[in-house]
């Protein structure tokens, strides 16, 4: 008799809502993971989002040229290589640079990727549509990677449910369809938010006074119609959201800039432009994102790390502010010094071994430093980095502006002055600090208040003040709309209040005493996480049946604990229900998450925690999936 083939195993089935860099990044590590945690079963991925798969909504395609990433073309990457330390295999990767030399300069002479591809140096800042391009690239080149043991099928359409029974999950489709699944994951990057109270009741008293309010949201998909040409506009916030706003309010609307004689950047404005004041609790705008590629090495952390906390703390609760800052200010100042005095040592005074032995023997390094470091532009202060206007009074508002366009035009200058290098190793190593950040919070090892309240308010503060930082060239455009009237600095401290009877809004600031009106406010910021208040479907779903809860922390001073704003997610980045516990097969990552916070993106060579806990997530994935009985099809 013939013997007959053994029915096949059916494939597992992965469903991952959303394709963005987030998705991409996990995806690369579940395929480069397969060959040794597969058990020889095949799988089956679905990629749910409405956006072209790749960029997702924050880098697709479909948005202007003008807005660019913040990070220069040698400096982005989402494929590990080999400085990359994780269970899984890695190989050497493409950055960015690497696609654009290779891919990108090779497209048609009409495509525009292909010719900003072809402008583009190792120090350019990138489009958003080119990063989405080099994105999809790397999508398809982990697609036809993970032929060999997985199928990936892509569905343009959001997902608006996660039903989980007792032998799959069901993932609800808003076209109708449904995607039955062994595992889920929710990667849909940064969540929708309805406005908070204060920006419902602050948006009916501006409607009802005939004023114009724009509360946070992403700046590309805002309204700005609304603001007239000519028209005095308040902006709450000077990060990268108003960098975008500023763009898309001037050159977006046919402003030019262009080089004087002397080489100045001035601006030509088209009559179309509002005029903006800008403010906030620094007021100041970010620092400068540096505009050399730094060779390193980087510096490894030294002082605050999971260890050295250990032995610092014991294992008692810890605060952001009141214990860590100091440690992080200390190994930020160890990244600094250490490349001073690698880099360019005939700007110290000491030698190295002395000075690193006396710096690690204590915090209290002033006396140290004076010693050390002659030169006052050579040394570390992170209070005055982050408050720049801390104790500094003008008599008027002009002197503000003054004062203002002198200090970005110095941090341009240092931005672009490889003399300063130890500015990238303090970048570099608050990346390593935000990593350790993350693995703190992961391990449950701050107080209730200070995760609820430091973490993503002074610590992502300061974060984005010093490393998430806008292009230098836009800094540059900054001080030409300033000197061409077109953009005013409101000061520090700035506080704003809507006056009904006079029908405006009014700004004041600590900086100065004069006052400015105007009847229209811009909040240039992205809405803070609130899974509970947002308008996405699928994560509303799941909180009203309990299959998701926002995480509540604990805290004797508060009843009924400290809420976060994030989806709840344990160690594994499985979700935890209303109940406590973890479900086993609906994973979630990302920022509005309570998981670890990482960049969507890596630096190369800086073994990254995005690849860190991609693969880990990966990996938890596949155990998940092969514990599923397997099921056999019909013999063929």
């Amino acid at each position: 008799m013939p013997v007959l083939p053994l029915p096949a195993p059916l494939p597992l089935t992965l469903c991952v809502v959303g394709a963005g860099p987030t998705a991409i990044g996990v995806l690369e590590r579940v395929v480069a993971n397969a060959a040794g945690l597969a058990d020889g079963r095949r799988l089956s991925v679905h990629l749910v989002d409405p956006h072209p798969p790749g960029g997702g909504r924050v880098w697709r395609a479909a948005q202007p040229a003008l807005l660019w990433a913040n990070s220069l073309a040698a400096d982005v990457t989402v494929l590990p290589d080999a400085s990359v330390e994780v269970e899984g295999p890695v190989g050497e990767g493409t950055t960015l640079w690497q696609w654009v030399e290779r891919v990108g300069r090779t497209l048609p002479e009409d495509d525009p990727v292909g010719a900003e591809a072809r402008r583009l140096a190792p120090t350019s800042f990138p489009s958003r549509p080119l990063v989405n391009a080099y994105l999809g690239w790397v999508l398809a080149q982990v697609v036809d990677a993970a032929r060999p043991w997985a199928d990936v099928e892509l569905h343009a359409t959001s997902a608006v449910d996660v039903r989980t029974g007792e032998q799959r999950v069901d993932v609800v489709l808003a076209d109708g369809g449904v995607v039955a699944a062994d595992a889920v994951l929710l990667a849909q990057g940064h969540l929708d938010a309805n406005p908070t109270p204060t920006e419902r009741a602050t948006s009916r008293r501006a409607a009802d006074a005939g004023l114009t309010y724009v509360p946070t949201g992403y700046t590309a998909d805002l309204d700005l119609s609304r603001l007239e040409p000519g028209q005095d506009v308040l902006v709450r916030g000077a990060g990268l959201a108003f960098v975008d706003l500023m763009v898309l309010l001037t050159s977006g609307r046919g402003g030019t800039f262009a080089r004087d004689d002397d080489g100045r950047l001035v601006y030509r404005p088209s009559g179309a432009e509002p005029r903006l004041h800008v403010g906030s609790r620094r007021g100041v705008p970010y620092r400068a994102k540096l505009g050399y590629v730094w060779a390193g090495p980087p510096v490894l952390p030294r002082f605050f790390t999971k260890t050295a906390v250990a032995e610092l703390f014991g294992d008692r609760p810890l605060d952001l502010r009141a214990d860590l800052a100091p440690v992080i200010a200390r190994e930020l100042g160890w990244a600094h010094y250490t490349e001073l005095f690698r880099a360019h040592p005939a700007r110290t005074a000491m030698e190295w071994e002395e000075f690193g032995e006396r710096y690690a023997a204590s915090p209290d390094v002033a006396a140290l430093v004076a010693e050390a470091v002659p030169d006052a532009r050579d040394r570390f202060d992170l209070a005055a980095l982050d408050r720049p206007l801390a104790g500094r009074r003008f008599p008027d508002a002009d002197s503000l502006q003054g004062w203002l366009r002198d200090h970005v035009r110095a941090d341009l200058a240092r931005a672009a002055d490889p003399a300063y290098s130890a500015d990238a190793a303090v970048f570099t190593s608050l990346l390593f600090c935000h990593g350790t950040v993350a693995g703190l919070v992961g391990a449950g090892r701050l107080t209730p208040r200070s995760e609820a309240e430091d973490l993503g308010g002074w610590w992502m503060n300061l974060f984005s003040y010093l490393a998430s930082v806008p292009p230098s060239p836009r800094l540059e455009e900054l001080l030409a709309l300033s000197e061409a009237g077109i953009l005013r600095f409101l000061g520090a401290d700035v506080q704003l209040e809507l006056d009904d009877d006079a029908r405006v809004f009014r700004a004041r600031s600590t900086s100065h005493d004069e006052v400015v009106e105007a009847r229209a406010l811009v909040e240039a910021r992205l809405p803070v996480p609130d899974v509970t208040g947002t308008p996405d479907p699928l994560v509303t779903r799941m909180l009203l049946r309990g299959s998701g809860a926002e995480k509540v922390l604990p805290d004797p001073a508060e009843a009924g604990g400290r809420g976060t704003g994030r989806l709840h997610v344990d160690a594994e980045h499985r979700v935890v229900d209303a109940t406590g516990r973890p479900q086993s097969r609906v994973f979630a990552a990302g920022f509005w998450t309570s998981g670890g916070q990482v960049a969507a993106f890596a630096r190369p060579r800086t073994n990254s925690p995005f690849f860190r806990q991609n693969d880990a997530l990966a990996r938890a994935l596949w155990r998940q999936l092969t514990a599923v009985p397997a099921q056999v099809g019909e013999v063929a």
